[in-house]
């Protein structure tokens, strides 16, 4: 509750009043005093009650005009405020614009001070600027009259708040897309092992993948679609950042925007997509592969977000590494240059490194990710990450991937604090600033 100049006039005549009395000791001032205290407690009293009682009086609806847009696009929000207001009240609404957006047009408040049923509208646009699902969280309401003001939250009931899907903006460009009705988009046939699907002929489409059979049975002409073939799949791995630490989120939304787009452009041609998340060298549940464009986009918008690190690889050396440690061990000794002292060194590292790799096998990282790409041959691995922190689980893919041929590339956004020491960390890995 806040006070506005006539009680705080009163307030201060108050204080005034008793301070005189106590200075002259005189009992009118301090009457006087009391009353006016009185008078201001009373008009406390009032105000509490009459704003407990109008506010059980509001009822409010939110609408926003889509449920599923793309990032960076605007969506509107009518609300719609019934309730009572008591004569010599003044009512102002605000409306908390969602998490992530930013007001685009129209006006967020509004108010009156005419007594009686009164209903308030507002309508107006907001952009999102990040992808996710984002909830309306409703406004403030704030009631007045000559003396007090108090502000209020006003929120919508659990089983009617209002959310909107966010998809990641893609980076790559809209597809391309021909026909109407049910052909959403126009799908040129992709050569491969097997037949995929068959579907009717439309204008530009290749007449050496007409299938003449089918056309014949149905009377109309119908076109063989390709199955591309597993073995020429990409890998998407997906890299999310630490939580727990300070992230760059405008660089992070460029990485997920990216991620859409290049998801977006594969789909588009009907090539399935294998989508992993991992967060440093923890394995994430998340796992997709398939055709389903606005399932996959789903998943990048609802999963692809900062995660907690429990953890970590940098004080854990790649075997690769220690093997290259002892056998840079073993071609020091042969040199009869080499002090005592110095060829104990050396005999104390190479032992240590060998009795690690014969105890320790290999991380759960390692493993888990080893097994992933044996299972399957992918054309290429593509790894989204920011680049920040430890990045000895990048190392770790690197080297899985060229330990059975597999194109290794990294992805990163680019950003201001991405130094020269980040990049030449992966040892050599083709990085794509992006």
């Amino acid at each position: 509750m806040k006070l506005t100049p006539c009680s705080t006039g009163l307030l201060a005549v108050f204080l005034i009043l008793i301070f005189l009395a106590i200075i002259l000791d005189d009992p009118v001032l301090l009457m006087a005093g009391t009353s006016v205290g009185l008078l201001l407690m009373g008009l406390c009293l009032q105000f509490l009650h009459t704003v407990e009682k109008t506010y059980r009086t509001i009822s409010g609806s939110w609408k926003m005009e889509k449920s599923l847009i793309r990032q960076g696009k605007s969506n509107a929000i009518d609300c719609t405020l019934c309730l009572e207001i008591p004569p010599g009240y003044k009512v102002r609404y605000l409306d908390t614009v969602p998490a992530m957006c930013s007001l685009e047009s129209g006006e967020n408040q509004t108010w009156t001070d005419i007594a009686g049923s009164q209903i308030l509208t507002l309508s107006y646009r907001f952009i999102p600027h990040y992808h996710g699902t984002i909830y309306h969280q409703g406004g403030i309401i704030t009631i007045q009259n000559r003396f007090f003001s108090s502000s209020l939250p006003l929120r919508p009931e659990k089983s009617s708040v209002p959310s909107v899907q966010v998809q990641p903006w893609p980076l790559f460009g809209p597809v391309e897309k021909h026909g109407s009705g049910k052909d959403l988009e126009r799908i040129g046939p992709v050569k491969g092992y097997s037949i995929r699907q068959f579907r009717e002929y439309l204008p530009g489409d290749d007449i050496r993948h007409v299938d003449w059979k089918i056309s014949a049975k149905r009377g109309t002409l119908y076109i063989r679609e390709y199955a591309t073939p597993s073995d020429e799949l990409p890998m998407v791995i997906v890299d999310l950042p630490d939580s727990g630490q300070q992230i760059d989120m405008q660089a992070f939304s460029r990485m997920v925007s990216s991620i859409s787009g290049y998801v977006e452009s594969k789909l588009a041609k009907k090539e399935p997509i294998r989508l992993m998340g991992i967060s440093g060298p923890n394995m994430s549940d998340l796992y997709y592969e398939g055709y389903d464009m606005a399932h996959c986009l789903t998943i990048i918008r609802e999963r692809i977000h900062p995660v907690p690190r429990t953890f970590h690889l940098f004080r854990f050396m790649m075997r690769s590494d220690m093997r290259k440690e002892i056998h840079h061990a073993a071609l020091s000794m042969d040199r009869s240059e080499i002090s005592g002292d110095e060829r104990s060194y050396i005999v104390r590292v190479r032992d240590i490194r060998k009795q690690h790799i014969q105890e320790v096998k290999t991380t759960r990282f390692a493993h888990a990710m080893n097994t992933i790409l044996m299972q399957r041959h992918f054309h290429e691995i593509i790894l989204y990450s920011l680049c920040d922190g430890d990045m000895s689980h990048i190392r770790e893919v690197a080297a899985l991937a060229g330990r059975q041929s597999i194109p290794f590339r990294i992805r990163t956004p680019k950003r201001s604090d991405l130094s020269g020491m980040s990049l030449f960390s992966l040892c050599g890995e083709p990085v794509e600033v992006i």
